[in-house]
């Protein structure tokens, strides 16, 4: 599984590995959409051990930062490599 989504108080932890595609991004997203339904005060993604992310991956991404903006929510980064770190800031994904 190249993802794990934990969940606590109103807090969502969304710990992402290896290559993330289409089909991970669909993956994630059928999981992690109904809990971004819910109340949600933060959610943080964990990057560090992502090889690369295609462009549905970065659209999942930007996806979240709207929802997580829109519903005033705090998103964090963490352990983000700086080739994905350019490519996020390129698509426009706030770090």
């Amino acid at each position: 599984m190249c993802f794990e989504i934990q969940e606590s108080d109103h807090q969502i932890i969304l710990i992402l590995t290896g290559f993330i595609s289409v089909n991970e991004a669909t993956s994630i997203r059928q999981k992690l959409f109904p809990l971004l339904q819910q109340r949600f005060h933060s959610i943080t993604f964990q990057l560090g051990n992502v090889t690369e992310m295609d462009s549905s991956g970065l659209g999942l991404m930007l996806a979240v930062q709207k929802i997580a903006t829109d519903s005033n929510a705090i998103i964090t980064y963490t352990n983000v490599s700086e080739p994905l770190k350019a490519r996020l800031q390129m698509a426009g994904i706030s770090l």
